[in-house]
């Protein structure tokens, strides 16, 4: 049987890590690929629609500042909620960031 051996985080390491440029650069890369993956995922919806194909998918810089390191990736658009409920696009365009 395999013993179970106790974890204690190192908090300043972990803080370190989390305030870390490389994180931030990290998170930025995968951020762009969402976004990239997205706005081509809006621009095809709204193409079949009377609506302009016009939608801005911004990435919003990480703040290590905050209690954890994030990204977010914004669609901009009257009807990106309810396109983002008929075709879930962002939630569909977070697989590109795993690469």
């Amino acid at each position: 049987m395999a013993k179970l051996v106790d974890y204690k985080p190192n908090r300043r390491g972990l803080k370190a890590l989390r305030n870390s440029p490389e994180v931030d650069e990290m998170l930025e890369r995968r951020a762009d690929r969402v976004a990239v993956v997205a706005q081509a995922g809006f621009t095809a919806a709204l193409a079949d629609s009377s609506i302009a194909p016009v939608v801005e998918v911004l990435q919003v810089d990480s703040d290590t500042n905050e209690p954890r390191a994030r990204v977010a990736v914004i669609a901009r658009h009257p009807a990106a909620l309810r396109i983002e409920a008929d075709h879930r696009i962002l939630g569909g365009a977070l697989d590109a960031a795993r690469g």
